[in-house]
């Protein structure tokens, strides 16, 4: 440890610009009221983050955030789990020496949305990594609010699988909303990446016996099929629309999640789905499609898309805890931060069918 201009020097990946991510020196947080200062064990690279560093999608480059007010360069990473070191005033909900994870959401806590509880779309919705710093560091500051304890059956290494997941509760409890439990439901995941998993495990909790992911290649075939999934479609060896109409008996199928982001995938998921059906959209998009609008009015298909989540990872972290979820299966790829650039993102461009989840160890703090 030693000082810096501003103050105490940690190590952090900085985001520049497209493909410039520097792992540097930068002054540690400082905690203030109201935030909570966490030592960073484990973090990971999110399919967010790999939009972000061959872009930017979100992050401001001109326009300071509506919330925080920055712009980039900032530290990337929302994902992560760690131990809390220092809480500011008026913090109540964790202590010194309590093993945390986080959402990522950054809330104004005024608006309509986030008065009703929805916070996930707030107003002046921001996120750790790409609207302030983010985990990418030996240390992190975030808002109180969004902490949340890991049982003590819950490693930090399992932990930082908590967001991520909570992104496919909170899409599957949408759905349930309209149509009660999955059970009896059958269900296609197109996409078998981290979102697609999510949604995976979380139509598994909600009820769904009949499943299908489909993917291009057969590299995740074994983890999909491991973590639940009834059958798996490779798109390069089969054609998924008459595939799926043969496994389902000609019927589609009653949902249909679309977790990549291309116009393809998303006219693929709507061509799965039956009349009557919901095609619940997970994928960022690079770039905007166009909609086959006919077929899916004709049909009174249901559209449903969903943004992060609200409190569901407390929901992921029981299920860790009671042993229904195995975190540890998700995780392709452990690395360093000094290795961020070479074995994380440009990892995942060279080989993304080879990657669920890569996690960078930052401190050994179990």
């Amino acid at each position: 440890m030693y000082l810096i201009e501003g103050g105490f020097a940690m190590k952090a990946a900085v985001w520049y610009g497209y493909k410039d991510l520097r792992v540097m020196d930068v002054t540690e947080p400082k905690i203030k009221p109201g935030y909570i200062k966490v030592k960073v064990a484990w973090a990971g690279i999110c399919g967010t983050d790999r939009h972000e560093y061959v872009g930017p999608i979100f992050i401001p480059v001109k326009e300071p955030h509506r919330l925080t007010g920055r712009v980039a360069p900032l530290i990337l990473g929302h994902e992560f789990s760690g131990i809390v070191t220092e809480v500011g005033d008026g913090v109540e909900n964790v202590r010194v020496g309590d093993r945390i994870t986080a959402s990522g959401n950054l809330v104004c806590g005024e608006c309509e949305f986030c008065k009703s509880g929805r916070i996930n779309i707030c107003e002046k919705l921001g996120f750790n990594g790409i609207s302030d710093d983010g985990a990418f560091a030996e240390y992190i500051l975030i808002p109180k609010y969004q902490a949340f304890k890991i049982p003590n059956n819950v490693t930090l290494e399992e932990a930082v699988l908590t967001e991520p997941l909570a992104c496919g509760v909170h899409s599957t409890k949408l759905i349930t909303n309209i149509v009660g439990s999955l059970k009896g439901k059958k269900v296609a995941i197109v996409g078998p990446g981290m979102i697609g998993i999510s949604c995976l495990i979380a139509a598994k909790l909600a009820g769904a016996e009949k499943i299908m992911v489909i993917g291009t290649g057969n590299t995740k075939e074994a983890l999909i099929k491991k973590l639940g999934a009834s059958i798996y479609a490779d798109s390069k060896k089969v054609n998924v629309i008459e595939y799926a109409k043969e496994w389902t008996n000609n019927g589609k199928f009653d949902v249909v999640y679309e977790c990549v982001g291309l116009e393809a995938t998303l006219k693929e998921a709507i061509n799965i789905s039956k009349n009557g059906a919901i095609v619940m959209v997970m994928g960022v998009y690079e770039k905007e499609p166009s909609f086959p609008m006919n077929l899916f009015q004709e049909g009174e298909r249901i559209l449903l898309t969903s943004q992060a989540y609200i409190d569901e990872l407390s929901i992921v972290l029981d299920a860790m805890s009671k042993g229904v979820v195995r975190p540890l299966e998700i995780i392709t790829r452990r690395i360093t931060l000094d290795r961020i650039v070479e074995d994380g993102f440009e990892e995942l461009l060279k080989n993304p069918d080879s990657h669920v989840k890569i996690a960078i160890k930052i401190a050994d703090l179990e």
